[in-house]
């Protein structure tokens, strides 16, 4: 079971995984995640090959992923939410 603010910290890992990403990056990641754009669309929407759009997907991807799993200091858990 989650505790409250579970779905807050969540989001909270997310942004900053966002920040951490280039901005090639997070347009790629945003626009196949959200826009539900196609590799190819990405592709010519950016000027880019579809090989690059699957690097930085990737790379994106691998962003998101540690932030997620990055534990946060010990402190938090007294900072105010």
């Amino acid at each position: 079971m989650r505790a409250p603010g579970d779905d807050r910290l969540d989001l909270r890992r997310v942004e900053r995984a966002a920040r951490r990403m280039s901005n090639l990056e997070r347009r790629v990641f945003l626009a196949i995640r959200v826009d539900e754009m196609s590799y190819a669309e990405v592709a010519t929407e950016l000027g880019i090959s579809i090989a690059e759009v699957e690097q930085n997907f990737a790379a994106s991807l691998d962003v998101l992923v540690r932030a997620v799993e990055q534990k946060d200091p010990w402190w938090w858990r007294f900072w105010p939410r």
